[in-house]
């Protein structure tokens, strides 16, 4: 009986755990896709995904790559910004020099999935 009383206790502590993480975090779980942001050289548009009340992955949906130039660009900016963003949870990520507009679409479009998900 007590080794029952304790599974149930530990049961119920994790699922307290994984309650209280969700809500310091404050966002739903599921997929969230953002709307769809100018970046001067074609448009931007991410999927936030959220597990655990946390941002675990954004998704590219959408970006500028109708050049080699922009393919380049992007290349190199969005994994940054991406892990950037899941480091930090949040859309507020560095500018990347060289991809300026493309940073400042992908914020924007975080933004708004991530206030989809709830913050």
């Amino acid at each position: 009986m007590a080794a029952a009383a304790s599974v149930a206790l530990a049961a119920a502590t994790a699922t307290a755990d994984a309650q209280a993480r969700a809500a310091a975090y404050n966002l739903a779980d599921g997929s969230f896709t953002g709307r769809r942001e100018y970046a001067y050289y074609g448009w931007m548009r991410v999927r936030a995904i959220v597990s655990g009340g946390r941002l675990r992955d954004v998704r590219i949906l959408e970006y500028p790559n109708d050049n080699g130039t922009s393919r380049y660009i992007n290349g190199v900016a969005l994994p940054y910004l991406i892990r950037e963003a899941v480091n930090v949870q949040s859309s507020r990520v560095d500018l990347i020099s060289g991809a300026t507009f493309t940073s400042d679409a992908f914020q924007k479009s975080l933004a708004d999935a991530l206030r989809r998900a709830g913050r």
